[in-house]
């Protein structure tokens, strides 16, 4: 059978099993592994070689970049160190500034930290902000999760940018680096500029008399003695970014002796994240009782199983789509069809999103197919995959988990959750899609796009 017709065939019966059945998406992408190796012809015994191989590839490139990464948000947000900085924002800006000051926390946050995680600990802070303001919920809600889900779902370390760059073969450091100047504009229109504009005039001369009583009122954002302060917590989230960003800026500049040797090893991904986890657990460990910083990593790893799982299964999949013609026929298709490539990456994404409901199986999936295409065609990695992550970004819709945490800690109905999560997500995503397009006019002369 042809590898197109087959992959809409199993893409469609993988659909169904997840939304359906409810089947769990690592056991899923293994399954669509199989079936469509077997559906396209492949022997036997080049599914059983392929399938622990894109498993392995996967694992090595960003096994250990999860688990350290997941252990180091766990640190920051158990100890408190999240909830400190979101207020010590607040505070920054002044409490006229609160949307931005929330939107920037998320943006800021959910790059070491998952996406749930970062949400459920600042709930409280946004419920709590809005209480005292009489602002409309839903413009607090934009901010926060317009900034979390964008850095969720294009900056590494968070697993799925992670797993795109490390599948389309792109430089972490720079793959960073450009998810932050494609995200940041996007955020600040619509998690700061549009989230204002939801703020209805009616609802900001009520909250005219409120805003007086907010800016009285320093017991809210207060800094708590007993956890770490605002500074500590935002030096500890950029220490691991740092690292690696300076890396791959000094590389350019030296590419050999002593001082690169050094920086290029500490700069490397999984040492950087290593080392931040460790300095992060030793630096915040008086704030996290009746626990040892090992006890810690040893409990934080046992959480990491069901994203490794995740990963590697899409590693499977992605092993026997990429034994097939099917990224080939990808390509004439697209070049009897005059779609833009930068297109394809966003829109499988978006769909497939859509349909499934997980940002990063999302991700896993496209990138396989799409991924190598636009290399193909000349773009760069970095675009490719961001225009992936993009896509996987901007599909927040009922089918995924994520779209009812508004509901859930925020006591926003339905039609509200749609246009807290949905419509500033398209809008974030299709913004990020022309700052793509315009550096992707430009790429020939940007640094790290190749």
């Amino acid at each position: 059978m042809a590898p197109l017709v087959a992959f809409v065939i199993v893409f469609a019966l993988l659909l169904v099993a997840l939304i359906k059945f409810k089947v769990t998406p690592s056991v899923g992408l293994f399954a669509a592994a199989v079936i469509f190796g077997l559906m396209v012809g492949m022997p036997a015994t080049d599914i059983l070689n392929n399938l622990p191989a894109g498993f392995g590839n996967m694992m090595k490139s960003i096994g250990l970049l999860i688990v350290f990464g997941s252990i180091f948000g766990d640190f920051l947000g158990e100890s408190g160190a999240t909830e400190e900085l979101a207020k010590g924002m607040v505070r920054l800006f002044g409490k006229k500034h609160d949307l931005l000051a929330l939107n920037l926390v998320g943006f800021i946050l959910s790059i070491p930290i998952y996406f749930g995680c970062a949400y459920i600990m600042t709930a409280p802070l946004v419920c709590a902000l809005q209480k005292i303001s009489k602002k409309s919920m839903k413009g607090y809600v934009i901010a926060i999760f317009t900034g979390l889900m964008l850095t969720h779902s294009c900056v590494a370390p968070t697993p799925g940018p992670l797993a795109v760059a490390g599948q389309i073969g792109a430089n972490v450091g720079w793959f960073i680096i450009w998810g932050i100047v494609v995200c940041l504009p996007a955020s600040l229109l619509v998690g700061w500029l549009y989230a204002n504009f939801v703020v209805s005039q009616e609802e900001r001369k009520q909250a005219r008399a409120a805003m007086r009583e907010i800016a009285e009122n320093d017991e809210l954002i207060a800094p708590d003695p007993t956890k770490p302060s605002a500074l500590k917590a935002f030096l500890l989230v950029i220490f691991p970014i740092a690292l690696i960003v300076f890396a791959s800026i000094f590389s350019l500049f030296v590419t050999e002796g002593p001082a690169y040797t050094v920086i290029n090893f500490i700069g490397n991904s999984n040492i950087a994240l290593f080392i931040a986890m460790l300095v992060t657990g030793f630096a915040l460990q008086k704030y996290i009782p009746k626990k040892t910083v090992m006890q810690f990593i040893d409990e934080a790893a046992n959480r990491t199983g069901n994203i490794l799982l995740i990963v590697g299964a899409g590693g499977c999949f992605a092993a026997i789509l990429g034994a097939t013609t099917m990224s080939t026929d990808l390509v004439d298709i697209m070049s009897a069809s005059n779609m833009p490539v930068i297109l394809l990456g966003f829109l499988l994404a978006f769909f497939i999103r859509a349909a499934v409901g997980s940002a990063t199986a999302a991700m896993l999936t496209s990138v396989a197919i799409a991924g190598p295409v636009c290399v193909a065609t000349g773009m760069s990695p970095v675009i490719a995959g961001l225009s992936v992550c993009l896509g996987a970004h901007s599909a927040t819709f009922p089918t995924d988990v994520t779209f009812w945490f508004p509901s859930t800690y925020n006591g926003l109905n339905t039609k509200d959750c749609l246009m807290t999560t949905t419509v500033p997500c398209i809008l974030s995503g299709v913004i990020g899609l022309i700052t793509l397009a315009i550096l992707n006019a430009f790429s020939g002369v940007l640094p790290g796009m190749f």
